[in-house]
């Protein structure tokens, strides 16, 4: 336990990574936990972050986010069980409305082995009704050679459950897992008596490609997913990728009934859990491997989201806003982790790369800054930065972050294209020698040139 403090102490105070969590591991009847940092952090006021700090407790809600599809998951397998659900069935013939996936098999959405697309983003729809007609509307594309995860499936998932059940996915889930289990405070809407309960996951910082974003639309109880917040009707119709909120104690309660077999059969469990789609690519690279709704044990532990202490068959899944769940079938052991790494915190940082004397002209600089500017040496622009070739900071301000912070508790990439913008494209990977860079085959060939000068 002095160790788990210690990593809690580290995540949550030295790397500021998140701004709490509760911890929890144990097996089918015992368990051990862990409550550390605060709920809430900041709060906004004309304008401004002013601190308000409220800490964590033992009855915190949590935002589930993609935990939720561990239950869309158990509760297909319920129904298979029972017969009402078979795994051989046709999308499409389950539900009309997926008039696109009347060749694709409710086994192979549950276990990822089949992509789909909607003909536009639901998260950018401007309407709920715009959204749910984009969803309809999905149709498969072309499998990926490493990125098979998508929220999508466990979305058209829902419909298929509905349709077997007759009851909206909340009441399936609460009459097949949450009563069962004795989860009482596990939630799609939170009732207005316990939202002061929740964890505060407003103000997330996100900056894409010079765009400085900060989300301000996840008040306590409204999911921090954008798919879900928009469709799910203020939690009165909850999406099967994400949308449920839950406690420590409830959370484990699920994990325990589902490690004594109380919800779903070992064997069922077990089918969760096997791999249904990963394999090595030829070139290095891997397919990911993937269960049903879930991920699965991986042979290279960098790329698993299971513990490695766990063996084939077990299940893994995260939440975007900082949860994890672990099950190991086999040995009777499980590990939750409930974090908050949303609140106040850059989550997200797509930059774009540009040459310093093109931006700098577009921006407005002053004919005298722009030629200090040179006389530095800039060659690149990031994040309203300015870089030398070498990759030190030569002059610019952000009004969000020093470049030094990125990478603490974010997820970063640079993104760039064009032939002319190699020399800075090298300059700010200089400065930021571990980023992922996505850029076009001309970069990439006079990049390789300019190095080998």
């Amino acid at each position: 336990m002095d160790t788990l403090l210690k990593n809690a102490r580290i995540l949550c105070e030295q790397t500021q990574m998140l701004s709490g969590l509760s911890i929890a591991y144990g097996t089918p009847r015992e368990s051990e936990d862990l409550l550390f940092g605060c709920a809430q952090r900041i709060e906004r006021r004309g304008g401004a972050f002013v601190p308000l700090e409220r800490p964590l407790a033992q009855d915190s809600l949590f935002d589930l986010a993609s935990l939720t599809k561990l239950f869309t998951a158990v509760l297909a397998m319920a129904l298979v069980e029972r017969g009402r659900l078979s795994l051989d069935e046709y999308v499409g013939d389950v539900d009309s409305r997926f008039a696109n996936l009347r060749d694709v098999r409710v086994g192979d959405l549950l276990a990822f082995r089949v992509s789909l697309k909607t003909p536009g983003r639901i998260d950018e729809a401007p309407s709920r009704e715009e959204g749910l007609a984009r969803l309809f509307a999905v149709e498969q594309a072309p499998m990926p050679a490493v990125r098979v995860y998508s929220d999508m499936n466990a979305m058209v998932a829902k419909y298929i459950l509905e349709a077997r059940t007759g009851r909206a996915l909340y009441d399936a889930l609460r009459e097949t897992i949450l009563i069962p289990a004795g989860m009482a405070e596990t939630f799609a809407r939170v009732p207005d008596a316990l939202r002061s309960r929740c964890v505060c996951y407003n103000y997330e910082h996100r900056i894409e490609r010079g765009r400085y974003i900060l989300r301000c639309d996840t008040p306590p109880g409204a999911p921090h997913d954008p798919k879900a917040l928009l469709l799910s009707d203020g939690g009165r119709d909850l999406c099967g990728h994400a949308g449920l909120f839950s406690t420590r104690g409830d959370m484990v309660r699920f994990a325990q009934a589902l490690l004594r077999g109380e919800l779903i059969s070992p064997k069922s469990l077990a089918r969760i859990g096997a791999n249904a789609t990963g394999r090595p690519n030829g070139d290095g690279t891997y397919r990911q491997y993937l269960g049903m709704l879930c991920f699965t044990k991986h042979p290279l532990q960098r790329l698993s989201e299971v513990p490695d202490w766990m063996g084939e068959g077990s299940i893994g899944l995260s939440g975007f806003t900082g949860n994890h769940l672990s099950l190991e079938p086999r040995l009777g052991r499980f590990v939750l982790f409930l974090g908050n790494r949303c609140h106040g915190k850059v989550s997200h940082i797509t930059p774009g790369v540009g040459r310093a004397m093109e931006l700098a002209q577009r921006r407005g600089m002053s004919l005298a800054d722009r030629d200090a500017l040179r006389e530095h040496g800039a060659v690149a622009e990031a994040l309203g930065f300015y870089f030398d070739a070498q990759g030190r900071v030569v002059g610019g301000a952000s009004p969000a972050l020093r470049p030094e912070s990125l990478g603490r508790g974010s997820r970063a990439a640079l993104v760039a294209a064009g032939t002319c913008k190699a020399e800075a494209i090298l300059a700010v990977c200089a400065h930021h020698p571990h980023r992922l860079l996505a850029l076009d085959e001309g970069a990439a060939q006079r990049m390789v040139d300019l190095l080998r000068a």
